[in-house]
C-alpha cells in the first residue's frame, strides 16, 4: 500500500513539473525571464560582454514599470547594494560603473523614463526581501495572466499566488515545486474571468539566509 501511494505521489509530481515547464515554454514573458536570468548569471560571473548582451535584450524588449503592483509589506527594504533587473543598471555595470549604492535613485529614474514608453507591454518591478522572510504584493487583473519571479544570484524563492473576486472566485496558483528549499526562479500562467476584475495577491518567500533582491514580471 505504501509503495502504491509513493508511486502515485511521484506520478503527480512529475505531471505537475511537466505542466509548469509547459507554462514557462509557452509564456509571452519568457524573453524577459531569460534576459533577467542571463543578467543575473553575467553579474555573478563578472562577464561584462554577457552583461552588455543581457542589457541590450532588456532594452529591446521595452518593459514598463509595474505601477499597479501594490506593496503590502509593513516596511519596504532599500534596493541599495542589491541587483536591479533593469537595462540602465546592467548597462552601467557593463561599462565598469559601480551603481550598487544608488540603485534606489536608478529605479526612480527608470520609472520616469519607462513611464513615457507606451510600447512596453511586459511589466517589471525590482524589490528586496529579507532573509527567510516574505514579501507580499497585490494587483488587479482579468483574463490570461503570466507571472514570474527571478531573484538575484544565489537567491532561492517560493511564489504563492492567491486570487479572489466579488463573484466568489477563490483560487491558488502557487508554484509548488521545492517550496521549502526554493527555486532559482518561479513562473506561472493562469486564466482569470474577464469580469469582475480579480484581486491577485503574490507572496514571494525568501528561502535563503541572506537578504535578496528579486524582480516580479507580468504580462
Amino acid at each position: 500500500m505504501k509503495r502504491v501511494l509513493f508511486t502515485l505521489i511521484c506520478i503527480m509530481c512529475t505531471l505537475l513539473a511537466q505542466s509548469q515547464d509547459a507554462d514557462y515554454n509557452n509564456m509571452k514573458i519568457k524573453g524577459v525571464i531569460d534576459a533577467c536570468l542571463s543578467m543575473r548569471d553575467a553579474v555573478a560571473a563578472q562577464d561584462t560582454l554577457a552583461l552588455q548582451l543581457s542589457a541590450d535584450e532588456l532594452k529591446a524588449i521595452a518593459t514598463k514599470e509595474f505601477v499597479g503592483l501594490n506593496d503590502e509589506n509593513e516596511t519596504t527594504m532599500s534596493t541599495n547594494g542589491h541587483l536591479v533587473f533593469d537595462y540602465a543598471f546592467a548597462d552601467s555595470l557593463a561599462k565598469g560603473i559601480d551603481v550598487y549604492q544608488r540603485t534606489s535613485e536608478m529605479i526612480r529614474n527608470s520609472q520616469i523614463n519607462r513611464g513615457q514608453n507606451p510600447d512596453g507591454s511586459i511589466r517589471t518591478k525590482t524589490m528586496v526581501v529579507q532573509a527567510h522572510g516574505s514579501s507580499k504584493h497585490m494587483f488587479r487583473a482579468s483574463g490570461y495572466q503570466e507571472l514570474a519571479v527571478v531573484p538575484e544570484a544565489g537567491g532561492l524563492v517560493t511564489m504563492k499566488v492567491h486570487v479572489t473576486n466579488s463573484a466568489g472566485l477563490n483560487e491558488n496558483y502557487d508554484d509548488n515545486r521545492h517550496v521549502v528549499l526554493g527555486e532559482s526562479y518561479r513562473a506561472r500562467a493562469f486564466d482569470l474571468p474577464t469580469k469582475p476584475i480579480s484581486k491577485v495577491e503574490v507572496e514571494v518567500i525568501n528561502c535563503c539566509d541572506k537578504d535578496i533582491s528579486f524582480v516580479i514580471i507580468s504580462n
